[in-house]
């Protein structure tokens, strides 16, 4: 057992075996690998179900009525919807098992940037589509225009985040150790 004095660098070492820091450690573990299996789970649930929906409206659309072309443009929207969120779904999961590989803030945080920038890009894409197929009062396309203008200002800033995270991780200096 090493003796540690206030001026030593080296942490005194646990005067038992049992350890609170330990115990909450492995619970950390423990927890996030439940998390990661629900969140697979879940994005399969949605990949699978927005599936089997989005074939099964089609076989009971009349693709020979006036409006099936509108019908089947709502129809890939609201799939690509789901497909886009079971990718964001994926990607929280892809950061908390970045998280438990790494345990860096860095990786952490650009998997988190990266799943921010997926969900704006799909408001960005759904809005824009469907403001396309209604005939909203000027108003309301206003307010969707102001609505797709924070979200494109919102990736910038995402991406000069990226950015400047990847130059902050490629210029982070190693220190050396002098031997004395």
């Amino acid at each position: 057992m090493t003796n540690s004095s206030p001026n030593s660098p080296e942490p005194a070492e646990p005067r038992h075996g049992f350890s609170i820091y330990h115990v909450l450690e492995q619970g950390d573990g423990w927890a996030h690998i439940l998390v990661s299996i629900l969140l697979l789970l879940l994005a399969i649930g949605v990949l699978v179900n927005s599936t089997v929906s989005v074939v099964r409206d089609l076989m009971h659309t009349d693709l020979t009525r006036r409006d099936s072309g509108t019908v089947f443009v709502q129809l890939g929207l609201h799939y690509l919807s789901d497909i886009l969120f079971g990718v964001i779904v994926l990607e929280l999961l892809s950061t908390i098992l970045t998280y438990l590989k790494a345990r860096s803030l860095e990786a952490t945080i650009k998997e988190f940037l990266i799943v921010g920038l997926i969900s704006s890009i799909r408001k960005i894409l759904l809005i824009g589509a469907q403001s396309s197929l209604t005939s909203a009062p000027p108003d309301e396309f206003v307010k969707e225009a102001y609505g797709t203008i924070l979200s494109i200002l919102g990736i910038l800033l995402l991406i000069g985040g990226l950015l400047l995270l990847d130059y902050r991780i490629r210029t982070k200096v190693v220190p050396t150790t002098h031997e004395q």
